[in-house]
């Protein structure tokens, strides 16, 4: 490889060279091959072979490139294109998988010489392994927002990635544990070893793993020494996760304890902390002396300068778009005399020595929101903080309306800070000089803000000590946040301390992935709740697998999630759910250069999910039509399937029927029973009958039911005899005997009530009222009285229509003339007739319908 590195304008030459060859050789064949193979036996052999060798190169890359294992091996140039008619070609159903596997190749092939000759070009032009690792000159965009600030994103082509150079390789598998970076602990009170995992996980992967990365294996050194701290002298914290960690079972993700747990929770800061003091002013930005650290002996000369100082302050630089865990970039410090700005990238592995001013109890290190800075320090340095003072607690502490630096440096040093590179690509190199003036500022000022914050604290303890902070009718209530009542001087103090030191006691632990629930911070489940996008079953299968291969690919690949699927790219394929290439690339606009590269794999991978999700449905309907449907247990009376008895016994029946007196054939039994006309007709009749299995008891007794005709009823007003009939039982139907000397079973029936008539009543016990007479009159029918006075008919004027029309026109004329207008009578009548109607009236009984118009 690296011989090809070195030669590759020679080898670049020789693949063009041998490509145009071939190119060439095959131009010269005839278009009448097949002819020529007839002619001649050993150009037919010869033409056979390399035809072989060929496909089989071909089916050899095509494997290779193409993940499913569905697709079938190219057999001839018909799986690929047919001859319909002679002379011109059409495509066949395993041309786009094979164009799509050659895209891949090429895609792939582009990745590899990228990588070998550290460029991320996507063009090999000449001499470019003499010119790997160069980058175009750094961009600034401007990037509007709607507040007042616009941010400025800093960028360049073409921009090397750091990791490939890292000497400790990035691990970002979710088995393996995170271990310690440091071999050695400095300012240590007990040693490295203390509050790992117990002797019984010495075997385990996980006591394998840290002894192959030189550290002590678990409990193999229990602390001694005389500087160590006995085991029952422990924090509960440290016990507890002490205890935790050896009920793990062997080869689970476990979480190493913080090695300067003990040193942090037992800190003893220096006596000038606690003491008020004149805030030294920071030097003026010009004649504050700065140096750009990276090189090693840079590095110690910044060592020597920060040992001799009592209190530091710290910031960090941070990249993780084009990485998958990210890493730091510039680590910026400041004393009081003198502003440093150290390459994180280029001396990431000589950084541990910080150890020995961060570690130290007696320097105090100051911080402006350290909560990533603690865990980026531990994840690329090893490099452990004690002595931490965060002015984002203070200021919290403080009760300050904001908390943000930005509001420190205005408010204690009246400095407007740019936060205008906040986007900014910190991999550039060299580093533009207005990214160094910002990174500078982060902490040329910070020790002026922690003087004069600590003074304040200390101001406001004795201001306010005894006095009651819950009330908020006080006059005090507000100046202190966290504390109900100030007991000490020193309280307010010590409690941003406090909160200090909980910062400085996080540690770095792996991110895992849940890919079942879609648990953790970058779970599928927590995504799809904050999209609140509705998917169907198939769908949200094909974005749980999508999910999952994007954090795969991430962590392969060492990139962000962002940059290999962006989020709204990742919805739109769950969406449509694309199963061929272009259908893919075209969801994806710009597309991501993975997706290009794996665009194969997320096709195959969006077909499994599918005939997966089509499975489970077919089972699940499957599972449904298989379950009983419930029945109602009203209707859930079974009964015996007893079909023959009751055709026998109604045959039976039937036989003695015929054999016995019948109204319609007469007597049977005295003559012979197989010659007359009655019994053949009777035969007849018994070869035509029905036998139905569910037949009623009253059949197979002899007795059959007479079908009960009813006839409709005259149509009647309802009432409320009606209603009570209804409630009635049902009477059992009436009985018909077809033979007289066959008799039905006799039923109890209640007797018949008799109708009374007017002979059965004794008027003798009939007593009259005094007012009642058997004859009253029948109630005349009481007319309607009229109240006005009827005009006779003679006394009735004709009414005189003519000169009632005239005298309206000639009012209206003149009411037209007055208002200087013409007046038309016709034009009112037409224009009233031409409104539409406002409403509309439908007659359901009539079936017309009626229109109605405004007034």
């Amino acid at each position: 490889m690296e011989a090809f590195v070195e030669n590759f304008d020679s080898a670049l030459a020789g693949a063009f060279g041998a490509l145009v060859k071939a190119t060439k050789v095959a131009g010269r064949l005839p278009s009448d091959v097949a002819f020529h193979r007839t002619l001649d036996e050993s150009v037919d052999q010869r033409l056979s072979r390399t035809s072989d060798r060929v496909l089989d190169m071909g089916n050899t890359l095509w494997t290779r490139a193409q993940p499913d294992p569905s697709l079938l091996p190219i057999d001839s140039i018909d799986d690929v294109a047919l001859e319909q008619p002679p002379g011109q070609w059409q495509f066949a159903p395993g041309f786009r998988p094979v164009v799509d596997a050659i895209d891949t190749l090429l895609e792939k092939i582009d990745v590899g010489l990228d990588e070998v000759l550290k460029t991320s070009a996507h063009h090999v032009r000449s001499q470019a392994a003499r010119q790997m690792g160069r980058q175009s000159a750094p961009l600034v965009t401007t990037v509007k927002t709607n507040t007042r600030a616009d941010y400025k994103l800093v960028h360049a082509q073409n921009i090397p990635r750091p990791q490939l150079a890292f000497k400790d390789a990035v691990d970002n598998s979710p088995n393996t544990p995170f271990v310690w970076k440091i071999r050695n602990k400095v300012h240590a009170k007990v040693p490295l070893d203390y509050g790992l995992p117990s002797a019984s996980l010495a075997d385990s992967p996980l006591g394998h793993h840290l002894h192959s990365l030189g550290i002590a294996r678990p409990g193999a050194t229990p602390p001694s020494s005389g500087h160590s701290t006995p085991r029952a002298a422990r924090s509960a914290d440290v016990a507890q996760g002490i205890d935790s960690m050896s009920a793990l079972e062997a080869g689970s993700l476990a979480a190493l304890p913080h090695p300067y747990e003990y040193e942090i929770s037992h800190i003893e800061y220096p006596s000038w902390v606690y003491e008020a003091a004149q805030p030294q002013p920071p030097v003026e930005w010009e004649k504050t002396p700065f140096e750009f650290v990276d090189t090693e002996e840079q590095l110690q000369a910044m060592m020597a300068h920060l040992l001799e100082a009592r209190e530091l302050a710290i910031d960090l630089e941070h990249h993780d778009y084009r990485s998958y865990q990210g890493f730091t970039c510039l680590v910026q410090l400041s004393t009081r005399t003198r502003d440093y700005v150290v390459d994180a990238l280029a001396l990431r592995s000589e950084l541990a020595v910080l150890n020995e001013v961060t570690a130290d109890p007696a320097k105090i290190k100051v911080f402006h929101g350290a909560e990533s800075d603690i865990v980026w320090l531990q994840r690329d340095f090893g490099v452990y903080v004690v002595g931490l003072f965060d002015t984002y607690h203070a200021s919290h502490v403080l009760n300050m309306p904001h908390h943000s630096l930005a509001h420190l440096l205005q408010t204690y040093c009246s400095y407007k800070a740019d936060k205008k590179y906040q986007l900014a690509d910190w991999r550039i190199r060299p580093v533009p000089s207005e990214m160094l003036l910002y990174a500078r500022a982060d902490t040329h000022f910070l020790l002026h803000i922690f003087d004069r914050m600590r003074n304040t604290l200390l101001e406001r303890g004795r201001q306010l000590l005894g006095k009651d902070l819950s009330s908020p009718d006080q006059e005090h209530f507000g100046l202190l946040a966290g504390l109900d009542q100030v007991t000490s001087a020193l309280q307010p103090l010590e409690l941003a301390l406090r909160r200090s030191e909980q910062t400085a006691l996080k540690k770095h632990v792996k991110e895992g992935y849940d890919a079942e629930n879609g648990l953790g911070f970058g779970g599928w489940a927590k995504l799809l709740k904050k999209w609140n996008h509705p998917f169907a079953p198939t769908q949200l299968a094909v974005f749980r697998a999508l999910h999952q291969w994007r954090d795969s690919c991430a962590r392969q690949e060492d990139e962000s999630v962002r940059y290999v699927l962006p989020n709204h790219m990742l919805f739109a394929i769950a969406d449509r759910m694309p199963l061929e290439t272009p259908a893919l690339l075209a969801l994806c606009q710009p597309t991501p250069p993975l997706v290009r590269l794996y665009a194969s794999d997320i096709t195959l991978l969006i077909k499994r999910e599918r005939q997966k999700a089509d499975a489970r449905m077919d089972e699940f309907r499957e599972m449904v039509q298989e379950t009983p449907r419930p029945v109602h247990t009203r209707f859930a009376q079974e009964q015996p399937d007893t079909s023959d008895v009751l055709s026998r016994e109604l045959l039976a029946g039937v036989d003695s029927m015929v054999a016995c007196k019948s109204r319609l054939f007469g007597s049977l039994a005295a003559g012979p029973a197989e010659d007359t006309e009655a019994f053949k007709k009777a035969r007849e009749i018994r070869g035509s009958m029905v036998l139905s299995p569910a037949m009623p008891t009253k059949v197979v007794s002899g007795g059959v039911e007479v079908p009960e005709f009813t006839k409709v009823p005259a149509k009647r007003t309802r009432g409320p005899a009606d209603s009570k009939k209804a409630q009635e039982p049902a009477q059992p139907p009436k009985m018909m005997v077809i033979s007289d000397a066959f008799q039905p079973p006799q039923t109890s029936k209640p007797p018949a009530k008799k109708r009374k008539t007017t002979e059965d009543l004794d008027l003798s016990k009939i007593a009259l009222s005094d007012d009642e007479t058997p004859d009253k009159p029948q109630k005349k029918k009481r007319t309607r009285k009229r109240n006005r006075d009827s005009t006779p008919k003679e006394k009735v004027e004709r009414f005189n229509y003519e000169a009632a029309g005239e005298d309206a026109i000639g009012e209206a004329t003149k009411k037209s003339e007055a208002k200087g207008k013409k007046f038309d009578p016709y034009a009112k009548a037409e224009s009233k007739f031409d409104k539409r109607p406002s409403r509309s009236r439908v007659n359901n009984k009539a079936g017309n319908r009626t229109m109605s118009y405004k007034k």
